[in-house]
C-alpha cells in the first residue's frame, strides 16, 4: 500500500450499532454475524478490511448488513494484529479535501497526523507476516466449517489479499479452492496486469472513479483482463465482473459520507453487488 493519502482519499465514521459476536477461531479475534434467526446460512463471507481494521463500527455494519441481505454467516477477523489506523484518523482524511483561505495550514497538520501513524503502520504490514494469517484462516474454515462454502470481501487493504484467494497460489493449496468467489471494492497494491491475470476463481472488482490507487487507466486494463477471461471460461462455469463507479472516491464502498448523496448511493450498490454475488456463487457451489 503506498501513502496513507493515497490508500484512503475518502472518509466517514457511519453511525449504527454492530449487532455481532466477538469470538476467537483458528487463532485470530474475530467479529461474527449471524443470519436472522431460523434462516440457516447459505455460506460464509469472510472480509479483509481497509487499514482501519476488523473494529472500525463502518465494517462491522457492513458484516451485519451481508448476513441480514444474504443469509451468510459473516466474519471479519483481525487479520492486520492490531496493526490499523485509529479511527480518528478518517478526520485528517477527510481534512486533506478542505478548501478556503487557510486550508494549507489545515491540511499541513492532517497531512502530519497521517504520516506519524502511517509509516508505523507500513513498517508493520509485510506480507510475510499477514499471508499465514490469511492462509490459515481460510484452511481452518475448511476444517471447522466443511458444509459451508466461503466468499471473501476486501476493501482497500484487503483487496490485495482477495485477489490472491482467488488466484489459486501455491501457499493456498487445498483439497478444494479455499473461496468459492472473491468480491472487492477498491483494492490497494495490486500489480497490474501480473495479479489479475493470475487469478483462476469468479472475481468481482468495484472500481473508484477517484482512486490514486488504481487510476482509471489500470482500472481498464482490469476491466479488459477480467472480460477476457469470462469469454474463455464461461463455459466451465468461471465468470468475473468488473463495474466502475464515476466521481466516487476510493473508500466509497466502507466509508462513504452519510451526508453525501452520491457516495452513500454507491456505497450501498456496491454492497448489493456483493450480496447478490456472493449468492450466485453459493447457489452454484450447492
Amino acid at each position: 500500500m503506498s501513502f496513507p493519502k493515497q490508500c484512503c482519499a475518502s472518509g466517514s465514521l457511519h453511525t449504527g450499532t454492530p449487532t455481532g459476536i466477538i469470538s476467537e477461531l483458528h487463532g485470530l479475534p474475530v467479529y461474527i454475524t449471524s443470519p436472522p434467526i431460523n434462516r440457516p446460512p447459505k455460506g460464509i463471507v469472510v472480509i479483509l478490511p481497509d487499514v482501519f481494521g476488523w473494529t472500525l463500527p463502518n465494517t462491522r455494519i457492513l458484516a451485519d448488513n451481508f448476513a441480514a441481505k444474504g443469509d451468510f454467516l459473516v466474519m471479519l477477523p483481525d487479520f492486520m494484529d492490531g496493526n490499523v489506523f485509529p479511527h480518528h484518523l478518517i478526520i485528517s482524511i477527510k481534512a486533506l479535501d478542505a478548501t478556503g483561505t487557510f486550508a494549507w495550514a489545515k491540511k499541513a497538520y492532517h497531512f502530519l497526523r497521517l504520516v506519524w501513524y502511517g509509516f508505523p503502520f507500513l513498517k508493520n504490514d509485510k506480507a510475510h507476516l499477514v499471508r499465514p494469517r490469511v492462509v490459515n484462516f481460510f484452511h481452518g474454515l475448511q476444517s471447522s466449517h466443511p458444509e459451508l462454502h466461503v466468499a471473501a470481501a476486501g476493501y482497500c487493504w484487503g483487496g490485495q489479499w482477495v485477489v490472491e484467494l482467488c488466484s489459486n497460489k501455491e501457499e493456498y493449496a487445498a483439497d478444494k479452492p479455499l473461496v468459492a468467489c472473491g468480491f472487492t471494492a477498491h483494492p490497494s497494491r495490486l500489480k497490474i496486469p501480473t495479479d489479475i491475470e493470475a487469478v483462476t476463481y469468479p472475481l468481482f472488482v468495484a472500481a473508484a472513479g477517484i482512486d490514486q490507487q488504481i487510476p482509471k487507466a489500470k482500472a481498464k486494463q482490469i476491466e479488459d483482463i477480467l472480460k477476457a477471461k469470462t469469454a474463455k471460461t464461461k463455459d466451465r462455469g468461471v465468470e468475473h465482473e468488473f463495474v466502475m463507479y464515476d466521481d466516487v472516491h476510493h473508500g466509497f464502498a466502507v466509508r462513504a459520507d452519510e451526508n453525501e448523496g452520491r457516495e452513500r448511493e454507491c456505497g450501498k450498490k456496491a454492497e448489493d453487488q456483493a450480496v447478490r454475488w456472493f449468492s450466485k456463487w453459493f447457489d452454484r457451489a450447492a
